[in-house]
């Protein structure tokens, strides 16, 4: 009995011994599937961020998003500087009070100069296209220049740099204010009436289209950020992908461009048959020629050239949407380069040039020199005509032209 029992309690005690090795194995064995199960979604984690730029391959070489938002901010940030310094110019003539001191120097030195003082004082204040193109420019370059100031700091593209950048900044306020700088220049061209054999309906319609085109594309830009930022998903790429509006958007965007860059080359049609047509045109040297073209029509060309290079990198992201949605154009160094930056500061820079003289002063499409601003009270219609001024203009680039050989 005793061995019996003796045995019993051996063979309880060694069991004792097992369940406690069976338990600590069976723990250790459940920390181990933990952590490797933290690890593989930490892997899958990071593996998801990693790759997004990979899936970009179909725009070429891959950028990482802090490099692409310190080139962004760079680019940005001078455009900006730039705008800023041509908006006080603008206004500055407006704020400050040396109009009315000139005013008063003219009534103690001559009558007459005071009279054109006032013309000019007059003209520089109010509201007017330029300096509503220069606002507008002015406050893109701050959307987007905090959002690639958020995509530098944040190394990964969210919500709030997508929607800053492509949705609000390229899609809604890009747009718009090349679109002003585009009817500034049908303004300008309606007044002609040098060779003026276009209908005036073509300078109401083509206006009109671009608001049309506006207004569809900022609508469509506007539905996709309240999805954006309504929806769960936290993945920009996810939401590119599988979303209906970003598809929408990209089309209508593109059309957009597209019909921009269309618009602004049939301006520039128009322009180029005002100046060729003018009777003494043909009698300028070739070296006036070249100074007077470049001046008036290389800025609405390259404007038309960015234009559709936009449209059609969009166009190529929305095709590749629909026939390889495992890749994308987007966030690619093409994409980068051909969609964002260069669009971007070729117009900014060339409306800049063409929109540079104030508003008192004949501007640089329409043609007046500095001397034509001795003329105001003799030759008034210059500012409503200043194509008929554009006369005087080659006069005197062939004076100058003829004084300098």
């Amino acid at each position: 009995m005793s061995l019996d029992a003796s045995s019993i309690a051996m063979e309880r005690g060694g069991g004792g011994d097992g369940d406690v090795e069976a338990s600590a194995y069976t723990g250790e064995s459940m920390m181990y599937a933990q952590h490797a199960t933290i690890y593989a979604q930490q892997n899958d984690y990071y593996t998801d961020v990693d790759t997004t730029p990979q899936l970009q391959s179909a725009a070429g070489q891959t950028l990482t998003f802090r490099i692409s938002g310190i080139v962004g901010l760079c680019i940005t940030g001078i455009l900006w500087i730039i705008v800023s310094w041509r908006l006080l110019y603008h206004y500055s003539g407006w704020w400050s009070k040396c109009c009315k001191k000139k005013e008063q120097q003219g009534q103690e030195i001559l009558g007459e100069e005071d009279e054109e003082v006032v013309i000019n004082h007059l003209r520089t204040d109010g509201f007017t296209m330029k300096r509503l193109l220069h606002i507008m420019l002015w406050i893109t370059m701050i959307v987007q220049g905090v959002g690639y100031a958020d995509m530098v700091g944040t190394d990964v593209s969210n919500k709030l740099n997508y929607t800053l950048l492509d949705i609000v900044g390229r899609g809604i306020l890009e747009f718009t204010t090349f679109v002003i700088g585009t009817i500034h220049w049908f303004n300008v061209t309606s007044k002609a009436r040098a060779g003026a054999s276009e209908k005036k309906v073509m300078f109401t319609l083509l206006p009109l289209i671009l608001v049309f085109a506006t207004v569809a594309v900022t609508v469509c830009s506007i539905f996709e950020a309240v999805v954006l930022l309504a929806g769960h998903s936290e993945d920009i790429h996810e939401f590119r992908s599988t979303s209906k509006i970003h598809r929408i958007t990209l089309i209508v965007e593109s059309s957009g461009w597209g019909i921009h860059a269309v618009v602004v080359s049939i301006c520039g049609g128009m322009v180029y048959k005002r100046i060729s047509s003018l009777p003494t045109f043909s009698q300028v040297r070739s070296r006036a020629k070249r100074n007077i073209i470049t001046k008036m029509i290389i800025p609405i060309f390259f404007c038309a050239l960015s234009y559709a290079l936009r449209s059609a990198w969009m166009a190529a992201d929305f095709a590749s949407r629909i026939l390889r949605p495992d890749s994308t154009f987007e966030s690619g160094l093409g994409w980068w380069i051909g969609n964002c930056w260069i669009p971007t500061i070729v117009p900014s820079m060339m409306l800049l040039y063409s929109i540079r003289k104030r508003d008192r002063e004949p501007g640089m499409i329409d043609g007046v020199s500095e001397t034509l601003l001795q003329r105001i009270n003799a030759e008034p219609q210059d500012y409503d005509d200043p194509f008929q001024s554009f006369h005087t203009l080659i006069i005197e680039d062939e004076n100058a032209t003829i004084g300098s050989s």
